[in-house]
């Protein structure tokens, strides 16, 4: 029991830590908007067409940190029912963070520091993203319940993937300094997709 509950602290706190940096910018974002103030030439977009960045926001706060608590073994199986029931927000705020990503993705205009990767790598991760929620809920509904964790394990993968991209991007503020642009940026942004899938990937290879 000692152990379990060892474990389940770690994986909810990390989970948590890692949703930490995003989620304060994300706050940041929405308080500027709301007040009017912190307005730029940069961010412009956000204050003429609020709604998309808004909903994806807030979506993608609720997913990353509701769904810290879904993946730590021990409080699962002793809070089953808790788990059931956040499951379904679960899967209706991921779905939403998907489309919102995707919306933002097509109606804002493309910023000076991004390169001509980042509109496909964003578009691919969005639609992959809706596809692993979409299939998670699809799996629970027919009671294969393994599977449907390995989807949602994929999904939430991509959810946290803007905390890894403070990682992926430090090398460059400490070694280079000033914000990347072009094709640096866009492996970065794509970086922290990816390291997340891989280890997502693995930890369900490691369950077989």
């Amino acid at each position: 029991m000692n152990s379990t509950t060892k474990k389940d602290y770690w994986v909810i706190g990390s989970l948590l830590f890692l949703s930490l940096v995003p989620s304060i910018a994300g706050a940041v974002r929405i308080f500027q908007i709301a007040t009017g103030s912190g307005y730029t030439v940069e961010n412009q977009r956000f204050f003429n067409d609020p709604i998309p960045v808004f909903v994806h926001i807030i979506s993608v706060l609720v997913y990353s940190i509701l769904g810290a608590f879904q993946f730590a073994p021990g409080f699962r199986s002793r809070h089953l029912m808790w788990h059931r029931v956040s499951g379904r927000f679960l899967v209706l705020f991921g779905l939403t963070s998907a489309i919102s990503g995707v919306w933002l993705t097509l109606v804002y205009p493309k910023v000076p520091t991004d390169g001509d990767w980042l509109f496909g790598i964003r578009m691919i991760v969005g639609v992959w993203m809706f596809l692993c929620v979409s299939l998670g809920f699809f799996f629970v509904w027919k009671r294969k319940f393994q599977t449907h964790s390995n989807w949602m394990l994929r999904g939430y993968a991509i959810g946290l993937g803007a905390g890894t991209q403070v990682f992926t991007h430090l090398p460059w503020f400490v070694i280079v300094g000033g914000d990347p642009s072009g094709v640096p940026r866009d492996l970065m942004m794509g970086a922290g997709w990816l390291i997340n899938l891989i280890f997502a990937e693995w930890l369900i290879r490691r369950k077989k």
